[in-house]
Protein backbone atom coordinates (compact mmCIF):
# COMPACT_ATOMS: atom_id res chain seq x y z
CA UNK A 1 0.00 0.00 0.00
CA UNK A 2 2.59 2.44 1.08
CA UNK A 3 5.04 1.69 -2.32
CA UNK A 4 1.37 2.42 -4.53
CA UNK A 5 1.25 5.67 -2.47
CA UNK A 6 4.70 6.16 -2.77
CA UNK A 7 4.71 5.66 -6.61
CA UNK A 8 1.42 8.26 -7.07
CA UNK A 9 2.75 10.56 -5.51
CA UNK A 10 6.16 10.43 -7.47
CA UNK A 11 3.71 10.48 -10.95
CA UNK A 12 1.79 13.55 -9.53
CA UNK A 13 4.96 15.15 -8.55
CA UNK A 14 6.82 14.68 -12.11
CA UNK A 15 3.19 15.65 -13.97
CA UNK A 16 3.39 18.65 -12.14
CA UNK A 17 6.92 19.44 -12.22
CA UNK A 18 6.56 19.03 -16.22
CA UNK A 19 3.30 20.72 -16.15
CA UNK A 20 5.83 23.86 -14.21
CA UNK A 21 8.75 23.74 -15.71
CA UNK A 22 7.93 26.09 -18.72
CA UNK A 23 7.07 28.62 -16.62
CA UNK A 24 10.26 28.40 -14.56
CA UNK A 25 12.95 27.91 -17.22
CA UNK A 26 11.43 29.92 -19.66
CA UNK A 27 13.38 32.63 -21.29
CA UNK A 28 12.93 35.16 -19.01
CA UNK A 29 14.48 38.53 -21.23
CA UNK A 30 11.85 37.43 -23.86
CA UNK A 31 8.70 36.94 -21.00
CA UNK A 32 6.98 33.48 -20.18
CA UNK A 33 5.72 33.26 -23.54
CA UNK A 34 7.93 35.20 -25.99
CA UNK A 35 10.56 34.00 -28.30
CA UNK A 36 11.93 31.14 -26.56
CA UNK A 37 9.35 30.61 -23.79
CA UNK A 38 6.79 27.53 -24.68
CA UNK A 39 7.96 27.64 -28.43
CA UNK A 40 11.00 25.03 -27.44
CA UNK A 41 9.09 22.20 -25.92
CA UNK A 42 7.99 22.23 -22.40
CA UNK A 43 10.57 21.42 -19.83
CA UNK A 44 12.87 18.86 -19.94
CA UNK A 45 11.66 17.59 -22.96
CA UNK A 46 12.20 20.75 -24.44
CA UNK A 47 15.97 19.61 -24.86
CA UNK A 48 15.65 15.81 -26.23
CA UNK A 49 18.77 15.82 -27.41
CA UNK A 50 19.81 16.35 -23.57
CA UNK A 51 17.53 13.68 -21.71
CA UNK A 52 17.72 11.05 -24.93
CA UNK A 53 21.04 9.52 -23.23
CA UNK A 54 20.25 10.23 -19.82
CA UNK A 55 17.26 8.41 -20.27
CA UNK A 56 18.22 5.73 -23.05
CA UNK A 57 14.65 6.52 -25.22
CA UNK A 58 14.26 4.93 -28.30
CA UNK A 59 13.78 6.31 -31.75
CA UNK A 60 10.19 5.51 -31.06
CA UNK A 61 9.96 7.63 -27.72
CA UNK A 62 11.53 10.30 -29.14
CA UNK A 63 8.72 10.54 -32.21
CA UNK A 64 6.01 9.90 -29.87
CA UNK A 65 7.42 12.46 -27.70
CA UNK A 66 8.06 15.25 -30.66
CA UNK A 67 4.93 14.44 -31.97
CA UNK A 68 3.22 15.82 -28.82
CA UNK A 69 5.44 18.79 -28.89
CA UNK A 70 4.78 19.85 -32.01
CA UNK A 71 0.77 19.08 -31.67
CA UNK A 72 1.01 21.26 -28.27
CA UNK A 73 2.29 24.16 -29.96
CA UNK A 74 -0.16 24.40 -32.65
CA UNK A 75 -2.92 24.04 -30.06
CA UNK A 76 -1.20 27.05 -27.90
CA UNK A 77 -0.38 29.01 -30.46
CA UNK A 78 -3.11 31.28 -30.14
CA UNK A 79 -2.99 31.35 -26.22
CA UNK A 80 0.48 32.72 -26.97
CA UNK A 81 -0.50 35.20 -29.14
CA UNK A 82 -3.13 36.68 -27.17
CA UNK A 83 -0.28 36.42 -23.98
CA UNK A 84 2.14 38.21 -26.11
CA UNK A 85 0.52 41.58 -25.67
CA UNK A 86 0.26 41.30 -21.93
CA UNK A 87 -2.09 43.67 -20.20
CA UNK A 88 -1.25 46.80 -22.71
CA UNK A 89 -5.13 46.33 -23.61
CA UNK A 90 -6.19 46.33 -19.83
CA UNK A 91 -3.88 49.60 -19.73
CA UNK A 92 -5.40 51.23 -23.22
CA UNK A 93 -9.11 50.48 -21.95
CA UNK A 94 -8.03 52.24 -18.74
CA UNK A 95 -6.69 55.69 -20.13
CA UNK A 96 -9.39 55.88 -23.06
CA UNK A 97 -12.25 55.31 -20.32
CA UNK A 98 -10.71 55.66 -16.87
CA UNK A 99 -14.01 54.61 -15.19
CA UNK A 100 -14.97 51.72 -17.34
CA UNK A 101 -13.34 49.06 -14.94
CA UNK A 102 -15.79 46.48 -15.85
CA UNK A 103 -14.14 46.28 -19.95
CA UNK A 104 -10.75 46.85 -18.50
CA UNK A 105 -11.85 43.09 -16.00
CA UNK A 106 -13.19 41.73 -19.18
CA UNK A 107 -9.96 41.86 -20.46
CA UNK A 108 -7.83 40.93 -17.64
CA UNK A 109 -10.46 37.88 -17.53
CA UNK A 110 -9.77 36.71 -21.17
CA UNK A 111 -6.10 36.89 -20.35
CA UNK A 112 -6.55 34.80 -17.38
CA UNK A 113 -8.49 32.03 -19.65
CA UNK A 114 -6.06 31.74 -22.47
CA UNK A 115 -3.57 31.74 -19.88
CA UNK A 116 -5.46 28.58 -18.05
CA UNK A 117 -6.47 27.23 -21.26
CA UNK A 118 -2.36 27.24 -22.30
CA UNK A 119 -1.24 25.63 -18.80
CA UNK A 120 -4.08 22.91 -19.27
CA UNK A 121 -2.66 21.91 -22.88
CA UNK A 122 0.89 21.58 -21.31
CA UNK A 123 -0.11 19.40 -17.92
CA UNK A 124 -1.99 16.99 -20.51
CA UNK A 125 0.93 17.06 -23.13
CA UNK A 126 3.15 16.69 -20.14
CA UNK A 127 1.01 13.52 -19.12
CA UNK A 128 1.13 12.19 -22.47
CA UNK A 129 4.89 12.81 -22.61
CA UNK A 130 5.28 10.68 -19.01
CA UNK A 131 3.16 8.17 -19.93
CA UNK A 132 5.61 7.13 -22.95
CA UNK A 133 8.02 6.32 -20.30
CA UNK A 134 8.85 3.07 -18.65
CA UNK A 135 8.68 2.65 -15.27
CA UNK A 136 12.55 3.37 -15.31
CA UNK A 137 13.29 5.93 -17.22
CA UNK A 138 10.35 8.01 -15.47
CA UNK A 139 12.34 7.17 -11.75
CA UNK A 140 15.29 8.34 -13.73
CA UNK A 141 13.35 12.02 -14.97
CA UNK A 142 12.34 12.20 -11.08
CA UNK A 143 15.86 11.97 -10.14
CA UNK A 144 16.97 14.48 -13.12
CA UNK A 145 14.47 16.99 -12.28
CA UNK A 146 14.57 16.48 -8.16
CA UNK A 147 18.68 17.37 -8.90
CA UNK A 148 17.62 20.34 -11.11
CA UNK A 149 15.29 22.00 -8.65
CA UNK A 150 18.04 21.48 -5.86
CA UNK A 151 20.41 23.61 -7.92
CA UNK A 152 17.99 25.85 -8.83
CA UNK A 153 17.62 26.59 -4.74
CA UNK A 154 21.29 26.61 -4.26
CA UNK A 155 21.19 29.19 -6.79
CA UNK A 156 18.43 31.10 -4.66
CA UNK A 157 20.52 31.46 -1.37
Amino acid sequence: MKKRIAIAILLVTAVGALAAAPLVLADRPHGRFGHHGFGHGFGPFGHLAHIKGELDLSDQQIGQIKAIIAETRQQNAPYREQLHGGYTGVVQALLANPNDVAAAQALVDQQLNAERALKANLLEAASRAVAVLNDEQRAKLSTMIEEHAERHERRGR
